[in-house]
């Protein structure tokens, strides 16, 4: 029997299949623009940026989804379902490398996991020796992330420490909370969340900031290129000046989210089932910074390069090429 993940692969190459037919049908024809944006602070910033009454104007206004998992988004992108996505990096990069002409405008969301720990101590990964930690999504990003940090800190999975796996971070949490797991690896906003969850138990725990390990063990800037927008190439081609609006109001929409965490906490409280002060702790403990494409390029092959070390499948095969990347705003 097929199982359920090799089912979705099926589905999802068959998607792909056709878009090699019958490239965009419809995408690019008529008023509005069709986005999309998972939960958490892509949706807060690409509901600001949508919120532009000059882009507005230009495009005729706009339908924003939110998804709530890559298949999902995977499905609506190469169905031609929606025109443009906030999403994480790899999965626009999987997208690219099965062939679904998508193009990445810009990187916006560097660094959003944490580590969770019910005991002390908790000052560096190391600590994480002899524990059980729960991560969600399997050969995903968090994991990828986790296991290449704990590989240059010198510990082996299975000798060192334990981790478990969880279908989705809600998953972990739950486990977390109810003292299965020692530790638990969570993005933003789900960090804010559970520890503000966690109190209300009587559980106090310590938190750690994988943005800041990274730097220690790599050498590199505490930022990981995690999440941006990415729009179909058809309506790059069909209405350049919409994909330069868009970019524009994305780095305005940024900019304001950073000088008003209250304001864009309250926006995120309006478009999700979090309450404000969640996103305005998620806001505090993310690095939100706007880069193009072109400009975040360089971060992102390296932190590809070193995450498809564990495994090529994270980005569906090398890096992409020049093609990818949005030549200009």
């Amino acid at each position: 029997m097929i199982d359920r993940r090799r089912r979705q692969l099926l589905q999802f190459a068959a998607a792909t299949a056709s878009l090699a037919v019958l490239p965009g049908i419809g995408l690019a024809t008529g008023p509005g623009l069709r986005a999309a944006t998972p939960l958490g602070l892509p949706q807060v910033i690409l509901v600001r940026a949508l919120q532009d009454e000059r882009l507005d104007a230009l495009v005729g206004g706009s339908e924003l989804r939110d998804w709530r998992d890559p298949d999902q988004l995977r499905a609506w992108i190469a169905g031609s379902e929606v025109q443009l996505t906030a999403t994480p990096t790899n999965v626009a990069a999987n997208l690219y490398n099965r062939g679904v002409p998508v193009v990445l405008m810009n990187v916006n969301v560097w660094g959003t996991l944490g580590v969770l720990a019910r005991e002390a101590p908790l000052s560096g990964l190391a600590d994480l020796a002899g524990r059980q930690v729960g991560v969600p999504w399997r050969g995903d990003m968090p994991d990828l992330v986790l296991r290449y940090l704990l590989a240059r800190e010198g510990l082996e999975v299975g000798r060192d420490l334990r981790i478990t796996y969880q279908a989705s971070p809600f998953e972990t949490v739950q486990l977390f909370l109810a003292q299965r797991l020692d530790a638990a690896v969570l993005p933003e906003p789900m960090r804010t969340a559970t520890r503000r969850q966690a109190g209300s138990l009587g559980i106090e725990p310590l938190e750690l900031d994988l943005q800041q390990e990274w730097a220690r063990l790599t050498g590199d800037a505490p930022a990981l290129p995690q999440a941006g927008v990415i729009c179909r190439r058809e309506l790059l081609e069909a209405h350049p000046e919409w994909i330069a609006a868009v970019q524009a109001a994305v780095g305005e929409a940024v900019a304001w989210v950073n000088a008003n965490p209250g304001a864009a906490a309250r926006l995120g409280a309006e478009h999700a089932p979090l309450p404000a002060p969640v996103f305005e702790g998620a806001i505090a403990r993310t690095r939100l910074e706007m880069r193009t494409a072109q400009e975040a390029r360089p971060a992102l092959e390296a932190f590809f390069s070193a995450l498809a070390e564990l495994s090529s499948g994270f980005i569906g095969g090398g890096l992409p090429d020049d093609a990818f990347y949005l030549d200009k705003a």
